[in-house]
């Protein structure tokens, strides 16, 4: 009789004997166990979560796009022949947004700068420097609200405004439509940078100490070894401190809604100056009720911080590969 190997199958093992004897093989059942019925409720939780919190407000914002919703229910959907994009392409607020938008998010690359010279301050052990990381980490762990509200109380008018009182001037800081924009600016620059001083100081230990020591066989100066050491090996953390800056920039809200609090009209601070696209956004979507138009804003702002995310996440794998 001819030899066979023992066999397996997805339902369960072949016993090796019943195939050396020709006898038909059986096939073993695996039987239903309590415990499994307890994993599948334990990993169907997320994903409802998920599906639920996630994935359905995604289908409906997308189906929104393209169909006049009234009073932000769902059942009044109707399809209205691609009108809020035609009105979104002729929006000139939104563009006004998006520039206030990109201005703010350069007070995210303004906080990583100030926060790469603190980090550098430490690592060269500057008297001070620890008190500097102090200073700078304590408003990042605090509420953007309360910050905002603090400068609040800093840019008021007359003897009860802090900044006033101290340069004996009488500005509308808040009030002024040349002022609003910089006050919502100050206060990102002011509670941003703790984050990038902790990553960046981290970044620095990381830098191989043979490489200086070879750089000084060869005769660099200090300033050499930082740009030509330490500047590309802390790079990809840059990029991603810059990532987070854009990220953080688009998104910019609490501080303007604080310091902007909206007007009669949908109006954000005087000639909409404190209007960012997040609180553009929300404006329409609960002030007015047009959850379908500000539907297409969302979209079309998530494809712009694509598109710069996709150029950073490019710049940072270029650096990695540097590295290597």
């Amino acid at each position: 009789m001819e030899n066979k190997t023992a066999l397996s199958s997805s339902e369960g093992r072949i016993d090796a004997g019943d195939a050396v004897r020709g006898e038909k093989p059986v096939k073993r059942k695996h039987k239903f166990r309590r415990e499994w019925l307890w994993c599948w409720i334990v990993v169907s939780i997320p994903i409802i979560g998920y599906v639920f919190f996630n994935a359905f407000p995604v289908a409906i914002s997308l189906a929104s796009m393209f169909t006049d919703i009234q009073h932000n229910q769902i059942s009044t959907m109707k399809w209205n022949n691609f009108a809020h994009f035609v009105k979104f392409f002729h929006d000139a607020k939104y563009l006004k947004a998006l520039g206030i938008t990109l201005w703010l998010t350069c007070a995210q690359f303004l906080s990583l700068f100030i926060a790469l010279v603190i980090a550098t301050l430490i690592k060269t052990k500057v008297k001070g420097s620890r008190l500097m990381q102090t200073l700078y980490f304590v408003p990042y762990i605090c509420s953007i609200v309360a910050v905002t509200i603090m400068w609040n109380q800093m840019f008021l008018t007359g003897d009860d405004g802090v900044l006033n009182t101290i340069f004996n001037t009488n500005i509308n800081w808040r009030g002024d439509p040349k002022y609003l924009t910089w006050c919502i600016f100050t206060v990102i620059v002011w509670q941003s940078p703790g984050y990038g001083i902790v990553m960046i100081t981290t970044a620095f230990i990381g830098v191989d100490p043979t490489l200086y020591e070879a750089a000084k066989i060869d005769g660099a100066n200090a300033w050499k070894q930082y740009f030509h050491i330490t500047m590309p090996q802390i790079a990809p953390m840059i990029l991603f401190l810059a990532l987070a800056g854009w990220q953080g920039g688009l998104a910019t809200f609490d501080a303007a809604q604080v310091m902007a609090p909206v007007g009669f009209g949908g109006t954000a601070g005087p000639e909409d100056m404190g209007l960012t696209l997040a609180y553009y956004n929300y404006i329409q979507g609960m002030s007015f009720s047009h959850m379908d138009y500000a539907s297409v804003m969302n979209w079309m702002t998530a494809i712009i911080n694509f598109a710069g995310a996709y150029l950073f996440l490019r710049l940072r794998k270029r650096a990695e590969d540097n590295l290597g």
